[in-house]
């Protein structure tokens, strides 16, 4: 298994400033546009390892289950039929920020919801508060240690698949707030990579940081490298920022630089719902820090951050999740256009460029 997202599925409805009519019965959760990210870089017969789990509610619509089936994925669905599957209100008001709420109890993923071939992944991502994922790490590697002793015959189980995991974590957006920074640095020590966008970042921190002005930049980039290096655990942690239009910014060893969106200012009108942008990122990150095998971690995250803005464009042109088609080469069409295509000029267009924090 290359990939495992401890994110939950959730039947959203998405609701916007008048007159856009709202889009209700919407496939979300931070599981679904998690798994689409490395799922895009995974087509079939490699599409087998990425994994998820959903709870299945009685009210699961069968499209969706037809949608999720066709991805080939190694999608475990488990079956609450003594209740609805989780669903959420999501609002986006006048300023861009969006509201959300559970419309019913949720049911979080954990260690114990993880099949064998799960446990064995390379990657993880986890969208929790810290205390929450440093439980789920311990919980995970406990379990990977248990299962390398104690293997079935008929299973076999490469050095690989039980080598030490990178864990990506994706803070949870209410608990990013300065009562909880101990919390965080202590969760920084379990794990490999730690990505809030810009907003919990500040709201983690207490700063204001505005990116219209270089000050801004030098202030994100001194605040970033304070965190990398603010604890004794990992010293090749990274620490991925992600900012929405303007794209990423990574920090790690001390060294920083940023990454530009897919859809810059003049390919905005591309970009019709942004909701899920920011798990499908960490998606295709996870298999991008796959691709560089034998590269120093800085090569590794910064050519993992390519994968996660490409994904990351492709999960925002639509309400949902992106269109696939299979063409007479048995390539896949996601939204009319190749994956890889759209990574190639994607790479050449971030090598040509010189932006504004590559300094450290």
């Amino acid at each position: 298994m290359d990939f495992v997202t401890l994110g939950m599925f959730i039947i959203d409805e998405i609701h916007y400033q008048a007159p856009k009519a709202p889009d209700l019965d919407v496939m979300g959760g931070a599981g679904l546009y998690a798994a689409l990210g490395a799922r895009l870089f995974r087509p079939p017969p490699s599409s087998s390892r990425v994994g998820w789990t959903i709870h299945e509610g009685h009210d699961f619509p069968s499209h969706m289950k037809n949608t999720i089936d066709a991805w080939n994925t190694s999608c475990q669905f488990i079956s609450t039929i003594d209740r609805p599957t989780t669903r959420a209100f999501n609002r986006y008001e006048p300023s861009g920020y969006r509201s959300f709420r559970y419309l019913n109890e949720k049911i979080r993923v954990d260690e114990d919801c993880l099949t064998m071939e799960q446990l064995m992944s390379k990657t993880y991502h986890l969208i929790c508060s810290a205390d929450r994922c440093i439980s789920v790490i311990q919980g995970i590697n406990r379990k990977r240690r248990e299962l390398s002793k104690a293997v079935p015959p008929n299973v076999q189980i490469s050095k690989a698949s039980m080598g030490k995991p990178i864990f990506v974590w994706e803070p949870f957006p209410d608990l990013c707030k300065p009562s909880e920074f101990g919390r965080f640095i202590e969760a920084l020590d379990h794990v490999d990579v730690v990505s809030p966008n810009l907003e919990e970042f500040c709201n983690l921190l207490g700063v204001i940081i505005d990116l219209e002005r270089p000050a801004g930049w030098d202030l994100l980039r001194q605040e970033c490298t304070k965190l990398v290096g603010s604890s004794s655990g990992r010293s090749e942690r990274a620490l991925v920022i992600r900012l929405g239009e303007r794209g990423c910014f990574i920090a790690q060893h001390n060294q920083c630089m940023s990454m530009p969106a897919y859809h810059e200012q003049n390919a905005a009108s591309r970009v019709i719902d942004p909701t899920g942008g920011g798990n499908t990122f960490l998606g295709g990150f996870c298999i991008g820090a796959l691709q560089s095998v034998g590269e120093n971690r800085t090569a590794k995250f910064e050519e993992a951050a390519l994968y996660g803005v490409v994904a990351a464009s492709l999960a925002i042109e639509q309400a949902g999740v992106p269109t696939v088609e299979r063409v007479e080469s048995n390539e896949e069409i996601w939204n009319g256009e190749k994956v890889e295509h759209r990574l190639k000029l994607f790479r050449e267009r971030v090598a040509e460029r010189t932006n504004p924090a590559s300094k450290s």
